[in-house]
């Protein structure tokens, strides 16, 4: 630690240490997901050959233009409810309030793999030889799949619109009702104009989390006995995978490699065109406060109202998103079916090594990036990487990993573990960076340029003043990342056949009707992540309490 403490004193080794994060994150993070973009111009002829036939073109845009509508859809939902969730978690005060904020993180904790069997198993019909009752509703696979992505980006909107609110003063708005304004007129000429950072931070975090999502999204297309006849983008790319797999092709070997290239290239260039158009115009908007309608003001903000907004508020959480999560535990009213509890595990070490290692690789290169962008903020350098940081954090998962395999497939010699470490590393590193950058944003440099002033080397004074009070934002970062990749189904299955994580063993077990067993699988799956999830809770509280 002295040599590192005292190599941290010259100038010229922390800018080559910068240097070095800053290449590795281009060479092996930014570049690799972008790159079968490039297949467009270099390999046209795969991607014409899908062009011109109009069954595989239809299918994709038909894909595509279901992927883009429901995450649409689904965040618009999130805004809608998740706006008075976050006023209430932040404004009042009630009975039961920390037992509702532990609730609100619960499905994060759930791989979607696990999500989807539990959701189709409350709301829809199932596919035969599920044996657990549930509504039974004969809803469209649309339809489900809104109800699937609203469970998994709910909390990213809650806690997005959370954060801001935090920060915002309430003495404003006591300041205009004492001057007879309603608390409606209040909020709504006051408070909601200033909540545009965090809507446009909600926005993209849910619109790229429903995007992206593959795992739950075939199991759940697969138990309805529709995944061979509607498809998002990343299920149509899982569909030609197991295809491939499977030996079943319908489609030659080269229009599966461009239908995979084009529906990758389409989504990857789509969602980085919208979502940056999506990110000015919110930050643009502007809530109308120049009308104030008083008695409208003063109906919304007394009597029944306010307590039955505060009511579907709830209900809308457990009732949408909380049951249909917990349903899946259902099974453990049936016998116990004979399980290959040495495959079990076995998937769930490979798991941990993934997460594990990726997670590792994103604190090592991901502090020196996030202390760069945090401390020049303003800077031409800090912002470009700012901007590049987000880039797998859009892209969704599948096309990332199907591009990632392009770019690393070349090196053979059965390093397909490898890969699928390179690629969770990949989309998990943004969750790490954008933790961190806050984290440090708040803290005054002033504090480690005195430590220096007093004869510490820059990395003591990052090790013994810095990082103490950025610990918690790590631990949160680390354990979201860990968390991500352990359920992470499309990119892995994108970039190998052969590794064979937790999800991907769930995926393989439905897609064989052995529902009961995915089913026990998922729920000690379910166990693992809510040890992780709620020791960093505590880690995190008892370390707030001894500040």
């Amino acid at each position: 630690m002295e040599k590192i403490d005292e190599l941290s004193g010259s100038a010229r080794i922390r800018r080559a240490w910068f240097v070095l994060a800053c290449v590795i994150f281009v060479s092996v993070i930014v570049v690799p997901a972008i790159y079968v973009v490039t297949y467009v111009f270099t390999d046209w002829g795969l991607v014409d050959l899908v062009l011109s036939d109009p069954e595989i073109s239809g299918t994709i845009f038909d894909a595509v233009s279901n992927s883009f509508s429901i995450a649409l859809v689904v965040t618009i939902l999130d805004i809608i409810v998740g706006l008075p969730m976050a006023w209430t978690l932040v404004r009042k005060d009630f009975k039961g309030k920390k037992w509702l904020d532990t609730l609100l993180d619960m499905p994060l904790a759930f791989p979607t793999a696990v999500l989807g069997i539990s959701v189709v198993m409350f709301w829809a019909v199932p596919a035969e030889g599920v044996s657990i009752p549930g509504l039974g509703l004969n809803l469209s696979p649309y339809t489900l799949l809104v109800l699937l992505h609203i469970i998994f980006t709910y909390p990213y909107m809650v806690r997005s619109l959370s954060g801001i609110l935090e920060q915002i003063e309430p003495n404003y708005e006591t300041a205009a009702m004492t001057l007879g304004a309603s608390k409606w007129t209040a909020v709504r000429t006051i408070t909601l104009p200033l909540f545009r950072a965090g809507l446009a931070t909600g926005f993209i975090l849910c619109f790229a989390r429903s995007l992206s999502e593959t795992g739950g999204t075939y199991i759940a297309l697969s138990m309805m006995g529709v995944s061979n006849s509607f498809f998002t983008g990343p299920s149509y790319i899982s569909w030609l995978k197991s295809e491939v797999k499977g030996d079943g092709s319908l489609y030659t070997s080269d229009e599966m490699m461009g239908a995979m290239t084009l529906i990758s290239v389409v989504m990857i260039v789509l969602a980085l065109l919208l979502l940056l158009i999506a990110n000015r115009i919110i930050k643009r908007f502007k809530i109308p406060v120049k009308k104030v309608w008083p008695d409208l003001g003063r109906m919304v903000s007394r009597g029944a109202l306010p307590r039955l907004k505060d009511f579907l508020t709830v209900a809308f959480l457990v009732l949408v998103v909380l049951v249909p999560s917990f349903y899946l535990f259902m099974y453990l009213t049936q016998p116990i079916p004979a399980m290959d509890y040495g495959t079990l595990m076995s998937s769930i070490g490979v798991s941990f090594l993934v997460a594990g290692l990726a997670v590792v690789a994103d604190i090592i290169l991901g502090v020196p990036m996030a202390m760069y962008i945090a401390r020049h903020k303003g800077g031409k350098l800090a912002g470009a990487l700012d901007s590049l940081v987000n880039i797998p954090l859009i892209i969704p998962t599948t096309a990332l990993g199907f591009s990632l395999s392009l770019f690393w497939g070349g090196l053979g010699g059965g390093l397909d573990l490898v890969l699928v470490i390179l690629g969770h590393i990949s989309f998990t590193y943004p969750l790490v960076v954008r933790n961190l950058v806050g984290a440090i944003e708040e803290v005054d440099p002033a504090y480690e340029e005195v430590a220096m002033t007093l004869g510490a080397k820059p990395f003591q004074a990052f090790r013994k003043v810095l990082f103490p009070v950025i610990k918690s934002s790590v631990l949160a970062g680390a354990i979201l990342a860990f968390t991500r990749s352990l359920g992470e189904t499309g990119a892995t299955l994108s970039i190998s056949d052969s590794v064979n994580t937790v999800p991907i063993y769930i995926t393989n077990l439905v897609e064989s009707s052995n529902y009961t067993e995915a089913a026990m699988c998922s729920i000690v799956l379910i166990i693992v992540c809510f040890i992780l999830v709620f020791g960093m809770k505590a880690l995190t509280n008892r370390r707030l309490k001894r500040a």
